[in-house]
């Protein structure tokens, strides 16, 4: 634990001279800032190899750090559309591109609906709305009842193991039970979406291989998602 800390208090002197730095050259220097819009979210994931803290959400910004030591925790608040995390270090704002953290390792069996939900919605910056995801693309799950699955079940498995980790799944078909994070298979056991949002009457879900891409914030009546091929595969 001292390691830690002596390493993020390292991290956080060499930002601050970081910071002194850019901002005295800031009139020499004139950056084109790249559009985007950010999806707030809270979560706490960490860095890995491929790690680069960056002034903008942007690939052509300046760079803060080149590459940070692996596994240290980073506070996300938000995800941009154009695929970065925005990030907070010692309460300034910075941002990583999507490859540039994981989930990490942490346990997950009392993560509470909303935590799930910051997870899953951190995913938005390795799978943008709209990213091409069709058949072709496969993911190894770690829920323990399928070894993995092809388009819209490799994204479902994505995600949910970004938001549950090693947790292992069950199947049921208790559809007044459906929770934040639960995959559903629907349209006569072809489609599978995970879950967002549970409302009354409906539910909001993630997919891949809508279209062909991958698709955030379609409404499903639960009236439409019984039927005899159907059913739901929850980690709670």
């Amino acid at each position: 634990m001292r390691h830690l800390e002596n390493v993020v208090k390292r991290a956080v002197l060499l930002i601050a001279a970081v910071i002194f730095v850019f901002s005295c050259s800031m009139n020499a220097l004139q950056v084109n800032a790249a559009e985007f819009s950010v999806t707030e979210a809270q979560a706490v994931l960490f860095t890995n190899e491929n790690t680069v803290i960056r002034f903008d959400a942007d690939e052509n910004s300046a760079v803060l750090l080149s590459s940070v030591e692996a596994g240290l925790p980073i506070q996300v608040t938000g995800v941009t559309s154009n695929g970065y995390f925005r990030i907070l270090l010692d309460g300034q704002t910075f941002y990583i591109h999507g490859i540039g953290l994981d989930a990490g390792e942490l346990p997950n069996t009392n993560n509470s609906t909303a935590d799930i939900y910051d997870k899953m919605i951190a995913q938005k910056a390795n799978f943008p709305e709209g990213m091409a995801w069709t058949n072709d693309n496969f993911y190894a799950w770690k829920g323990g009842i399928y070894f993995g699955g092809y388009g819209c079940a490799g994204f479902a498995f994505a995600v949910s193991d970004a938001a549950f980790g090693d947790a292992g799944a069950v199947i049921h078909k208790d559809y007044n039970n459906i929770k934040t994070g639960d995959i559903l298979r629907v349209n006569y056991d072809t489609h599978s979406v995970i879950v967002l949002e549970v409302k009354t009457d409906s539910v909001i879900v993630a997919e891949g291989n809508y279209n062909g891409a991958i698709h955030w914030g379609r409404e499903i009546p639960k009236s439409e998602l019984v039927d005899e091929g159907s059913y739901i595969m929850t980690r709670y």
